[in-house]
């Protein structure tokens, strides 16, 4: 019997779910690895932004 295969849960702006499989199955956070790396490049923006906030 195949193992149950654990998609990502994040939704399109047209509230599409998407149809990657989740990264780890067993995390809460539900999420496969485009999105992940999406959630990672935003994540280091926001630290840039507030990098160049506190050397001003």
């Amino acid at each position: 019997m195949p193992e149950r295969i654990v998609t990502c849960r994040v939704l399109s702006g047209r509230g599409s779910q998407c149809t990657g499989e989740a990264v780890d199955p067993n995390a809460e956070l539900l999420i496969c690895a485009r999105h992940l790396a999406e959630a990672q490049r935003l994540i280091h923006q926001a630290f840039q932004r507030a990098r160049r906030k506190e050397s001003t």
